[in-house]
């Protein structure tokens, strides 16, 4: 059987129905499809252009179709059906439900399904007619697990007679608007077909998104795939993550998670110190895999652009935040965390490039990161000039302070860099508070831990300083420490290799899945509603457990750590971004992956940083590094440097307002 179609060429569902083989006839005018239609047939008039459709239903063209028995599936009417019509609106934070069981069992009823930023024609629906998909701000991961709020907006209707469907939105652009989950939009199209009467298109109706992942879940991988993918995300960072800014290059942020309804992301233009010094390290290890001086280059401007101030580092040596590093250019924000980051990737860049110009601003920049944590070892999340630095006392009020946060998420990476610069200069306050720290937060685990976006990515950052710590000092409770959190991290991997994310004690949680509707989208939130989603966050958790494995089985030679760390490898190998249409994507990775859907999927309850956001310094420019690394057999941790930082050290001690000592006893 032929269907009938009034589209343009270019429409997704002409396209996709062509491309599964489907015998199509396609009309630019409604007048002749309706000339050719024959008694009973199915005809759809699908709206080419976003968000009006270019075929009308006047008195005459309806009278035609009910003489004829005819069954209309129509998008974006103007006029008709006992409606009325409003303006074109935009998606903002509602999602699409399935209100009714009509797709189901393959789409149930309070099913979600995502058009992201689609635009649709908001309707007053007759009582008369029936209402089987709507759009609602709901929370939930895949279900609307709140139900519906009041007066969701009805996106599909059925006419009283059963003749007539009309979508309030472009249904069919479900490529070019990358809509998912891919198999619901498949269940709702194969459900349309059937009742249009197209059973045997439907059966067989196939498409592939716009955006997509490498490799399939089950398929073999080639045997340089690593070196693919690192040379593929590399070949991301330097089309389309760089910018120059004058005599300053780095990288931007990323891409928002929001998807315009042409399917674009735009881009987060932001200039963070920790995306840029995270990105140095990725190009640092492009020249060191390939050689490419122009890496290099690369790798040396971010660093510059960084320690040379004062976008990015403050090198007042008067100020109580001399040393510390802004979390994004001229805010005099510091995060710990974020610090962090730019220590170790820097760290790491230094000792790729042999390059020792920036060890003493590295060095400022822990010591002040250093002199602003407590006696126990924590540190406070974040501090902020002037404000936190108010009176006489400056920084001396922190690093004289009992303070403890139970926060892997904000303490751990600057515990590891502590135990990193230990390793190289000896001194020993360093190791002490930071062994006192790890002790604590361990004995804390799980009921004291305070989490932030779930409970699986803050026992993954805690990898990374305990791989740190058994290797500056390997004692049996060392190694059960670092055996106990990877045991409970891979308490969360499966067998492809993804680590699902979970929640712990609600009450622990600083940002927690939303409670309500209407706290959908109102701030920071989990990928996941509920322990169980199978999601893994790229982002959060991923990315770090991807470090923190390779650098325990490095300290180790632990085989079970080994194995594991292969695993979560060859799951990023397989879930790399593939896409011809949107190459700015293509090479990288996504937050927020679904291991059964197997397509990038999440909740979008975050308010900034949704399932399908982009980030180079978190997520890509880790995941490119650790590649590197295991391509040419190297790790994080690495002293060689040790002879610079030993001898800057007494003198940069002085100069920070610490006694210039590398003995045992404490000193303030």
């Amino acid at each position: 059987m032929t269907m009938l179609l009034c589209c343009k060429e270019t429409n997704d569902l002409y396209r996709a129905l062509v491309g599964s083989g489907i015998s199509c006839a396609r009309f630019d005018r409604l007048e002749d499809a309706l000339d050719a239609a024959q008694p009973g047939e199915g005809l759809l008039l699908l709206a080419d252009g976003n968000p009006r459709s270019a075929f009308r239903m006047d008195g005459k063209t309806s009278e035609e179709t009910r003489r004829k028995q005819l069954k209309v599936y129509l998008e974006y009417p103007h006029t008709g059906f006992g409606t009325d019509y409003g303006e074109p609106t935009a998606i903002q934070w509602e999602r699409l439900v399935a209100v009714s069981d009509y797709f189901s069992p393959e789409v149930e009823q309070l099913a979600i399904l995502n058009m992201h930023g689609s635009m649709f024609a908001p309707i007053v629906v007759p009582e008369s007619m029936t209402v089987h998909l709507a759009l609602a701000r709901v929370a939930g991961y895949d279900k609307a697990v709140f139900g519906l709020p009041e007066n969701p907006v009805p996106i599909l209707l059925e006419s009283p007679d059963r003749s007539v469907l009309i979508a309030a939105s472009g249904l069919s652009r479900f490529v070019s608007g990358r809509y998912a989950p891919t198999a619901a939009w498949r269940a709702v199209w194969k459900r349309i077909l059937e009742w249009l009467g197209y059973g045997e298109a439907a059966a067989v109706l196939q498409w592939e998104p716009a955006v997509g992942v490498q490799y399939d879940k089950e398929a073999s991988l080639p045997d340089q795939a690593e070196a693919l993918a690192f040379d593929r995300v590399m070949t991301w960072f330097s089309r389309y993550a760089v910018y120059s800014i004058d005599a300053h290059i780095g990288v931007i942020e990323g891409f928002e998670s929001t998807i315009r309804p042409n399917g674009r992301q735009l881009m987060r233009p932001r200039l963070r110190a920790d995306c840029i010094a995270e990105s140095a390290m990725a190009f640092a290890h492009d020249f060191a895999v390939t050689g490419n001086p122009e890496s290099r280059f690369m790798a040396e401007k971010m660093m510059n652009t960084i320690w040379s101030g004062p976008d990015f580092y403050n090198n007042e040596p008067n100020e109580a935040n001399y040393g510390l590093v802004n979390w994004y250019d001229r805010r005099k924000v510091y995060y710990g965390d974020d610090n962090a980051r730019v220590i170790l990737a820097c760290l790491s860049t230094r000792n790729l490039l042999a390059d020792d110009r920036w060890d003493e601003a590295i060095t400022h920049c822990l010591l002040a990161n250093f002199r602003t944590s407590g006696t126990q070892g924590f540190r406070r999340p974040f501090l902020q000039a002037p404000r936190s630095f108010a009176g006489t006392d400056g920084w001396k009020k922190y690093y004289e302070e009992d303070y403890t946060l139970y926060s892997p998420h904000y303490q751990s990476y600057l515990w590891a860099c502590n135990l990193w610069v230990y390793a190289m200069t000896g001194y020993e306050l360093f190791l002490k508070r930071t062994k006192q720290a790890i002790r604590q937060m361990m004995e804390a685990y799980p009921s004291q831990w305070n989490w932030t976006n779930g409970m699986t990515q803050e026992i993954a950052r805690m990898l990374l300083p305990l791989s740190f710590l058994v290797q500056v000092e390997d004692t049996e409770q060392h190694r059960l420490w670092l055996k106990q959190m990877a045991d409970e991290l891979l308490m969360q991997m499966q067998p492809c290799g993804s680590i699902r994310e979970h929640l712990g004690a609600l009450e622990q949680g600083r940002y927690a899945p939303p409670v309500s509707n209407e706290q959908f989208g109102s701030r920071e939130a989990p990928l996941l509603q509920e322990n169980g989603d199978p999601v893994c966050d790229l982002l959060y958790t991923a990315n770090w457990g991807l470090i923190g494995l390779h650098e325990a089985a490095a300290t180790t030679g632990d085989g079970h750590l080994r194995e594991a760390a292969d695993r979560l490898t060859s799951f990023m190998l397989r879930i790399q971004i593939r896409s011809q249409q949107h190459p700015y994507l293509d090479g990288a990775w996504m937050r927020g992956f679904d291991d059964e859907k197997w397509e990038y999927w999440g909740s979008s309850a975050d308010c900034g940083w949704g399932p399908w956001c982009v980030e180079t310094g978190w997520t890509n420019s880790w995941i490119a590094s650790v590649l590197s690394m295991r391509i040419r057999s190297e790790r994080l941790f690495d002293t060689s440097a040790a002879a610079s930082f030993r001898q800057l050290m007494p003198g940069l001690l002085e100069e920070m307002g610490l006694k210039s000592s590398l003995s045992d006893r404490e000193h303030l």
